[in-house]
């Protein structure tokens, strides 16, 4: 074999190697190329995760913000709202002339009212906080005059008295009963009278207390 073949031979085998290292470079390439798509999905994938947690987090954020400003109006309006709510009052002055049926007995002379629920010019009670409140009534006649009367929530009748025919007539009425806030209780006459005689100072009074609130529980007054 003559000296140019065995160079000729002697570079295909140095051409042949250089291919097959080409070949498996591409290859590897090939595998590291595959890899990288993976990882490039993977991390794709893990972003769009991450977005979408990221707009959960902002979404529960604004949420919350929104709770806390609700706590803190609810907060602001427990602050403003009594907790305590309560009256008595009595009538000044003796009525010695016929009262109207249904015509209201006004209380004029408040001795305390916690929450500012009674109103001394009608005589009627509104409920500032929802609860259980319960009602003390007396109603005192004399000059043996006798005398109806009743204790209504909202205008419908919760508990009734008669004072008898004697010269030192009394009568009460009590109940306890669940108000919601702006309801209303009063005392009215139930019967017209000409002759009617109700005895006032001390003798005729009107109370509620509030026993327990709603949202609260057991009231401290």
């Amino acid at each position: 074999m003559s000296l140019e073949l065995i160079r000729l031979a002697d570079e295909q085998r140095k051409m042949n190697a250089v291919i097959e290292e080409l070949l498996s470079t591409k290859e590897e390439l090939q595998e590291t190329r595959k890899e990288l798509l993976t990882s490039t999905a993977e991390f794709l994938k893990a972003q769009n995760k991450l977005i979408s947690s990221q707009s959960e987090l902002q979404n529960r954020i604004k949420d919350l913000e929104v709770e806390a400003k609700h706590f803190k109006i609810i907060d602001r309006m427990r602050r403003s709202t009594p907790s305590n709510v309560g009256f008595t009052a009595r009538l000044t002055n003796s009525i010695t002339s016929g009262l109207s049926s249904h015509q209201a007995l006004i209380f004029d002379n408040v001795y305390i009212n916690v929450g500012n629920g009674y109103d001394a010019t009608t005589g009627v009670f509104h409920a500032p906080v929802p609860g259980m409140y319960v009602i003390l009534m007396t109603v005192s006649t004399e000059y043996y005059k006798s005398d109806d009367v009743e204790v209504v929530h909202n205008g419908e009748p919760l508990c009734r008295a008669v004072a008898p025919h004697d010269n030192w007539g009394g009568c009460s009425c009590n109940a306890v009963v669940r108000l919601k806030v702006g309801d209303a209780v009063w005392v009215r006459e139930r019967y017209h009278r000409a002759d009617d005689h109700i005895r006032g100072d001390y003798y005729t009074t009107f109370s509620m207390g509030l026993l327990i609130k709603d949202d609260d529980g057991v009231s401290s007054f």
